[in-house]
């Protein structure tokens, strides 16, 4: 349970649509998100058994959400490539920093238990 509120925290203020007028801290945010059977690697269709989600968010939230929860750390997948990696909670949360200046977070639940899981693999 912890997992999911600590994404939540994450997320909240950076849901779209203000609460109340002139709340600046509500923004509204586009990304990406599948629903899945298996695990990232290995992936197929949702089943009633197996059902998981993953999000990907990029822009102005990923960036803000990058620059939450640093310090970067050491990645082999991306080891001289220039990007840079920051992680909380055992990477079910990452997010990444091009060496372009793009930001990317990903995450993830498990639709039948609720537990964060990890949104991306190498």
């Amino acid at each position: 349970m912890k997992n999911w509120r600590t994404v939540l925290l994450v997320l909240l203020p950076l849901a779209g649509g203000a609460l109340a007028a002139g709340d600046d801290w509500y923004r509204k945010f586009s990304g990406t998100y599948w629903i899945y059977s298996g695990s990232l690697g290995d992936s197929g269709p949702p089943t009633a058994k197996d059902k998981k989600i993953g999000f990907s968010l990029n822009g102005q939230a990923a960036r803000e959400i990058f620059d939450a929860i640093g310090p970067d750390v050491h990645d082999p997948c991306t080891e001289g490539s220039g990007i840079r990696i920051r992680h909380k909670d055992k990477q079910n949360l990452s997010c990444s920093r091009s060496s372009e200046g793009e930001y990317q977070c990903n995450f993830g639940f498990d639709l039948r238990s609720g537990k964060s899981i990890g949104g991306i693999i190498c």
